[in-house]
């Protein structure tokens, strides 16, 4: 089946994106010139422009015109790398645990070029979370929330909701204090402040599309779904420790899981 002409001419444009003929910042061609030039009716034009658009490259103006986007920084993120990382550096001193961190790794990108948020607040499990952690809905917690972001760039990375029963947490007041953020060492060695040893964590990953308040903060093109992240960090003891929910903009993560197999024994 022959290419429809309004991917012929999205596929063009791309390329000229990638290559740097179209620089980030710069306006595409009219509309009005491309149709001038043979590209295609306004509306091949316009159908070109909404699949750049899908597809990140280039963001759509109402009065102004259509513009190449900036190329926001990628994530990969490796869980099980990740985790293991985490707690090992949890056994470092303070000097090595605050030189550099996970979300470092994961970007490319050095501590100073990053800027971290956290605001943290004390509330009444709400129904999920008491669930989750199997207990009284007036129970109170320790409600953590995150945004790390490029320097470079306004809208987050993600955003992440952390959860502590805070009976839990208080056993060391400095957990209480927003302001010691970002922490060295990160959650893994947070709890081990309070003698709590991470034996498993359990990720569950789903998407769905945005809320508009999701789609405003983590400045998400239409049509951009994001991914939901529920990290449940259990103790030696079994218990949950910690539950994290974090929402991460589609565009810009990638999972990767190394699963090592055993080998088939041969005689």
């Amino acid at each position: 089946m022959a290419t429809p002409k309004w991917r012929q001419l999205a596929d063009t444009l791309a390329e000229r994106i990638r290559t740097g003929d179209l620089a980030e910042g710069e306006a595409l061609p009219q509309i009005r010139e491309l149709t001038a030039a043979g590209a295609g009716s306004t509306t091949t034009v316009q159908a070109a422009f909404r699949a750049l658009e899908t597809e990140g490259l280039v963001r759509i103006v109402r009065g102004r015109g259509t513009y190449v986007r900036r190329q926001r920084s990628r994530v990969v993120r490796e869980s099980q790398a990740r985790y293991q990382w985490e707690k090992d550096r949890a056994l470092l001193p303070e000097e090595q645990r605050r030189a550099t961190g996970v979300t470092e790794q994961e970007t490319g990108l050095e501590t100073p070029q990053l800027a971290f948020h956290a605001t943290y607040d004390v509330v009444k499990a709400p129904t999920e979370i008491a669930r989750v952690f199997g207990v009284a809905p007036d129970t109170r917690m320790l409600r953590r929330r995150y945004r790390t972001s490029s320097r470079e760039e306004t809208a987050p990375i993600g955003v992440i909701t952390s959860w502590l029963p805070y009976e839990q947490a208080s056993r060391n007041p400095a957990l209480l204090d927003s302001g010691r953020e970002p922490w060295p060492g990160g959650t893994t060695h947070q709890l081990s402040t309070i003698g709590i040893e991470i034996d498993r964590i359990d990720d569950r990953i789903g998407a769905r599309p945005p809320t508009a308040e999701e789609a405003r903060l983590l400045d998400l093109d239409p049509g951009t779904a994001v991914l939901i992240l529920r990290k449940s960090s259990y103790s030696t003891d079994g218990s949950l420790a910690e539950y994290s929910e974090a929402v991460l903009p589609g565009d810009r993560h990638e999972l990767l899981y190394r699963i090592p197999l055993e080998r088939w024994s041969r005689p």
